[in-house]
């Protein structure tokens, strides 16, 4: 065969990701949902697999190329047809010599071959190239059911944090329903002033319009998560339950692996194995074509003659093609495929740093979650130790209102980030997932 075979290139990537918390290596085989020990999460995963559309189209892709390949194999084998045809014909009487063109009919049967010998491996490079495009699309489809799981894990913990944000602005709100009855009953007793009553009446506002607003995100994430499982909003039934998980840590291996765990990156590197075979083909055009085909049949001017022995006749034509002048084409054929495998490399190169510093940025940016959790919760302890000062100064006489309120903001505040911080870390670690590539 023409041309050297193709080898995987051999690219040079850092030995460890330098903002990675858990340095063990990711165990072969990993099930990623496992971390969570969610079976709610486990069933629309399997949702996702058995109803996406886009996923199913994917999969109808691969088998189109696989279709290919067998294509191109039956390219290796002999083209054998049979035929059996009859004609009845009449001359022109201006063509003969005699000037009478006569009459007359002909039959035949014959069974014909033809084979192109693959010296010099253009065949088996179109079934190559074919094979390689086949594993690209395995591995986007791969890719793309990867992250369309990604996607539903991710909006599964979303809406069960939002769920969390609701039932505490819920609170509140009930809470501050109950402080506005009791300064109106003290507005009407002339204790306290008609600034007070409206100071209380704006801060339940406030919290009802939070809580409508964190509403109206839930839903729309709700309706996104039932078109990633196939179903319209109307037929789609979510019942959310408050967040009580804290996310996992998630060990990241070495940015080595990424080569093979992620599908897209797998994918590229199918696409350059493509691209090579694709040059191979190009040089084996250069040499000359061979083929061989005969024919075995019967032919007589009688149909009840086609079958005797007198009917019998048979060819055989071997034949060479070489390509003597073709203004520069072929050279120019594989200058083509040459600077296509070279883009292509250049692409995977890229694509392989491009995925360590996904990890890296991920892995930085759980990191640095993790520190503003602690912050926040420092902020979630001191806000709710104001508040039972404020109000209990407030019940004694030694502080106004005014100042309970802002206690009471500042704690809803804090409470309500403490919750914004988990989903942003749930997001987060489903994104340094997604960056690590594997299997759900």
């Amino acid at each position: 065969m023409v041309g050297p075979e193709y080898e995987p290139p051999e690219l040079q990537t850092p030995p460890a990701f330098i903002n990675s918390i858990d340095d063990s290596i990711i165990p072969e085989g990993m099930v990623w949902k496992d971390l969570f020990a969610s079976p709610e999460l486990n069933a629309l995963l399997q949702k996702v697999r058995d109803n996406n559309h886009d996923l199913k189209a994917a999969w109808q892709s691969v088998l189109a190329s696989r279709a290919a390949i067998r294509r191109f194999r039956s390219d290796g084998f002999p083209d054998v047809k049979a035929g059996i045809r009859g004609n009845e014909f009449t001359n022109s009487d201006a063509l003969s010599s005699s000037g009478s063109g006569g009459s007359g009919s002909r039959y035949d049967a014959d069974l014909a071959a033809s084979w192109e010998f693959d010296l010099f491996g253009s065949i088996r490079r179109s079934v190559q190239a074919a094979e390689a495009s086949a594993e690209v699309r395995e591995a986007l489809y791969q890719d793309l059911m990867f992250t369309l799981q990604a996607d539903v894990a991710s909006l599964y913990f979303q809406i069960l944090s939002y769920q969390s944000e609701i039932e505490l602005l819920q609170r509140s709100r009930e809470t501050r329903h109950e402080s506005l009855d009791l300064i109106q009953q003290r507005f009407q007793a002339g204790t306290v002033t008609e600034l007070t009553v409206a100071q209380t009446s704006s801060l339940l506002a406030t919290a009802e319009i939070r809580l409508f607003a964190v509403q109206r995100t839930q839903n729309s994430l709700i309706y996104a998560l039932g078109v990633l499982l196939g179903q319209t909003p109307d037929r789609f039934e979510f019942e959310p339950t408050p967040l009580e998980l804290d996310p996992p840590i998630i060990p990241a291996g070495i940015p080595g692996d990424l080569l093979t765990r992620r599908p897209d990156l797998r994918a590229a590197e199918r696409d350059l194995a493509a691209a090579h075979e694709l040059v191979g083909l190009a040089k084996a055009s250069y040499f000359p074509t061979i083929t061989l085909s005969g024919t075995l049949g019967l032919a007589a001017r009688e149909w009840d003659e086609l079958f005797s022995s007198r009917a019998a006749l048979d060819s055989l034509r071997p034949g060479i093609s070489i390509p003597l002048f073709e203004g520069g084409r072929l050279r120019a054929n594989e200058q083509q495929a040459i600077a296509i495998f070279e883009q292509r490399l250049e692409l995977y190169k890229q694509d392989v740093i491009g995925a360590v510093a996904e990890v890296e940025d991920t892995l930085q940016s759980i990191a640095l979650l993790g520190e503003q959790e602690k912050a926040i919760a420092r902020s979630v302890e001191a806000s709710q130790q104001a508040r039972r000062i404020s109000m209990l100064q407030y019940q004694r006489g030694l502080s106004d209102f005014i100042n309970a309120l802002d206690a009471e903001r500042t704690a809803l505040n804090a409470d309500q980030q403490f919750v914004q911080i988990k989903r942003a870390q749930f997001v987060a670690t489903i994104n340094l997932i997604r960056a690590l590539g594997g299997s759900w």
